[in-house]
């Protein structure tokens, strides 16, 4: 609701340059995704709801104090500052939903739900946020600020302050690195969590380059139709192929991610005539590849995770979001070079070995649990 509209707050309060909101917000990215694995490290030593309690209250501090104080070091400040709290919070927030799960069966429409309902949230958020920011950024803030505190309720109200163990998880985390680089799942679903963000990504701001390089008619409004395509296949596929997508084997499901998200670039690379119809196809099939790809990393790191280390495995895991921090700049890069048919070809090409790596991987896993429960 708040977060897309900040740069504009600084442009029209402050006359904050493009340059500058640029630099912060690369700083805030960076400092969010550094403390999701510091956070989860901490949270399976001591005590994981308090470090919750304190990331939202933090959040709940600084949107107090933008309502109250208003300059241009204060926005900066408080955007790297959530930014923290947030990538604190995060992994925190998954290793508790996990904590929900029964039986390993159910965390995969936990995450799904979870994924979904976010979606909603980012549809509809900036709707309401639209509205504030036309009229009184201030009262957005008043809002943010209860909102947290509802989360802070429910966090002391729900949340154990550490994970149930038995005897054989009791791993000490000073084994973190050790035990998640020699987990070959772990690592196969970072790597692939990490080329899948870099290869999605293209999608963003590579896209529109693309879009601008054509001298495309009507830019805006074919924007304006790919988040509407994007949020629309969200909120209505997902919905109706949920079922389906829990019941899917893992590695089929990330083989059919894969092959989505490739069939997505290959129509992109390949409208260089523009048909609006096609962009629209290409985010639709890209989008369908984050509907199953998403929740299902999420699920099979929660359910493979030691559990004394869950919260860690969590935050090392959203490290691999990186991958798309560079994408703008070298896409933008390429594309004056060489265009952009030849970024999203290859990008299209990537798909076929990650994907193969992912679903050798999995396969493997999965026949080594089914020997063990037969055994």
């Amino acid at each position: 609701m708040i977060w897309p509209f900040f740069a504009v707050l600084m442009a029209r309060r402050f006359e904050t340059s493009i340059a500058e909101l640029g630099a912060v917000f690369s700083i805030a990215a960076l400092a969010g995704l550094v403390a999701a694995p510091l956070s989860g490290v901490v949270a399976d030593k001591l005590n994981r709801r308090a470090i919750m309690m304190a990331s939202a209250l933090c959040i709940l501090g600084q949107f107090c104090i933008l309502a109250l104080w208003n300059s241009e070091q204060i926005y900066f400040a408080v955007i790297v500052g959530m930014s923290v709290a947030n990538g604190a919070l995060e992994p925190l927030l998954r290793s508790a939903l996990g904590d929900c799960a029964r039986r390993d069966e159910d965390r995969p429409m936990l995450f799904h739900m979870r994924y979904y309902l976010v979606n909603i949230a980012g549809a509809l958020g900036p709707l309401g946020g639209l509205w504030f920011a036309t009229n009184n950024p201030n009262i957005a803030f008043a809002v943010g600020a209860l909102a947290y505190a509802i989360l802070a309720v429910c966090i002391l109200a729900s949340v154990a302050p550490r994970i149930m163990i038995g005897e054989q998880d009791d791993l000490p985390t000073s084994t973190l690195l050790q035990t998640a680089i020699a987990d070959k799942l772990f690592m196969t679903l970072f790597i692939s969590n990490f080329f899948l963000v870099i290869l999605y990504a293209q999608t963003d701001e590579p896209l529109t380059f693309f879009l601008m390089s054509l001298d495309t008619q009507n830019i805006n409004g074919i924007i304006a139709s790919i988040n509407v395509t994007n949020t629309t296949v969200v909120l209505v596929v997902h919905l109706f192929l949920m079922k389906w997508l829990v019941a899917l084997e893992e590695h089929k499901a990330i083989l059919a991610a894969f092959f989505f998200l490739m069939l997505g670039l290959l129509v992109i690379a390949l409208n260089t005539n523009q048909m609006e119809a096609l962009w629209l196809v290409a985010i639709g099939l890209a989008t369908l590849a984050e509907i199953i790809a998403m929740p299902l990393f999420a699920t099979v790191v929660d359910r493979t995770a030691p559990v004394r280390l869950r919260n860690s495995y969590m935050g090392l895991y959203m490290l691999s979001n990186a991958g798309a921090a560079g994408v703008p700049f070298i896409g933008a890069v390429v594309i004056e070079q060489f265009g952009a048919a030849p970024l999203f070809l290859l990008s299209a090409g990537l798909c076929v070995p990650v994907s193969y790596l992912a679903f050798r991987l999995l396969s493997a896993t999965r026949q080594q649990e089914a020997a063990r429960e037969a055994g």
